[in-house]
């Protein structure tokens, strides 16, 4: 049972999840090309938590101890008040959160993470330059064009392009994210700068519409990055960031404890940010051609599982390929499976709740994708998501 060697699957995008979704299946034994619209390879971002469900995987994959090498363990995470500074909760991480979940709670760079997974892939997986423009299911294959004249064509087709997809925009129309009414500002603070934080832990603090939470990326330099998230009207900005202002930062936290307006003035540079949001997809693609990560369920990042939740999905894509025999029949049962996890954590990270006030996060971190029950077979016609 499952799907043959001889099936050919395309993914469009090769962001975190995509690509973490073709070493997965490439590791597996299936024969996969990656269709990445930028030129070239250019990791972004800057730090990533990487919580135990997703390291269990990343070390299945073998970039675990990699990863572990040039990111931090932090000791703990602490929620704070905003304004007294007083603590809220602390969760112990470091070699407890090890021990309780089987692998370790990381922090890291994000663009290591990205580069790491690219690493894992065959040589020559990746085609750039390719940007989607439109998708055409053919029954037997996928057919796809792209913007530079070329097309392709797959057994399958796995969308992994992101908020803005293009394979969900060619397959449901054009529709626009929605501004979800907060920014945020990011910076880091280089290894050296005095700072009145505690380098070794996660701390968040929080205000009724406001929060900052700051974490060490990288094990060799100690570099200490802060996101900043505040209410806004509107992002009137054509760009998805801009250069941020130091000033109009710290306006937006008069108030805020002493600990936090020393780590804000710290910052050297600032950029600007929108989070923005789409409701839980109802479905997830059709016939051979089905959605991952944000493509399909886009999150804020107030949980720290957007990756995470886009690399659980590639284990299940991979798993249900390969206990079904039609690919068709495999992309609905992936959906049934994933629907109910992804939605509870896009919901509770809409609402910037997590580890605001003590809680077990076992449902989270505990959670293992490889080796879940998978929900039983449904009879459906399509992978709608009700």
């Amino acid at each position: 049972m499952g799907i043959g060697s001889k099936d050919s699957i395309a993914i469009v995008g090769g962001g975190l999840g995509g690509a973490a979704t073709a070493a997965l299946l490439q590791q597996a034994g299936h024969s996969v090309t990656v269709f990445e619209q930028a030129q070239k390879f250019e990791p972004a971002g800057a730090g990533i938590h990487l919580t135990p469900n997703v390291m269990r995987i990343l070390g299945h994959m073998g970039i675990g101890a990699a990863l572990v090498r040039s990111g931090c363990r932090p000791e703990s995470f602490t929620s704070r008040n905003l304004v007294s500074n007083s603590v809220r909760c602390e969760l112990p991480l470091g070699d407890r959160a090890e021990e309780r979940y089987g692998a370790p709670y990381l922090t890291v760079g994000r663009g290591v993470l990205h580069r790491e997974l690219i690493n894992a892939l065959r040589p020559g997986s990746v085609r750039y330059g390719k940007r989607l423009v439109g998708v055409d299911d053919c029954g037997e294959a996928v057919r796809m064009r792209f913007a530079d004249g070329s097309t392709a064509e797959a057994s399958c087709v796995i969308g992994a392009d992101g908020l803005g997809s293009q394979v969900r925009e060619v397959m449901y129309g054009a529709e626009r994210p929605s501004f979800s009414g907060q920014i945020a500002y990011r910076a880091i603070v280089p290894a050296g700068t005095r700072i009145p934080v505690d380098r070794r832990c996660i701390t968040k603090w929080w205000a009724d519409d406001s929060f900052v939470i700051g974490y060490p990326i990288d094990s060799q330099s100690d570099d200490y990055y802060f996101v900043a998230g505040t209410a806004a009207d509107a992002w009137t900005h054509p760009q998805s960031w801009v250069d941020g202002d130091k000033d109009e930062m710290l306006e937006a936290f008069t108030g805020s404890c002493d600990e936090v307006l020393g780590l804000l003035n710290a910052a050297e540079s600032l950029s600007k940010w929108p989070l923005f949001e789409r409701p839980p997809l109802q479905e997830w693609g059709r016939g051979r051609i089905a959605l991952l990560g944000d493509a399909c369920h886009p999150m804020r990042p107030h949980m720290a599982q957007g990756a995470a939740m886009a690399i659980e999905d590639g284990v299940l894509l991979l798993r249900c390929l390969e206990a079904e025999d039609e690919i068709e029949e495999a992309f609905r049962r992936y959906a049934e499976n994933r629907r109910q996890r992804t939605g509870r954590i896009q919901a509770v990270s809409a609402e910037n709740s997590w580890l605001k006030e003590p809680e077990d996060p076992a449902w989270v971190f505990g959670h293992d994708a490889m080796t879940i029950d998978l929900v039983p077979r449904r009879r459906s016609s399509s992978l709608t998501v009700t």
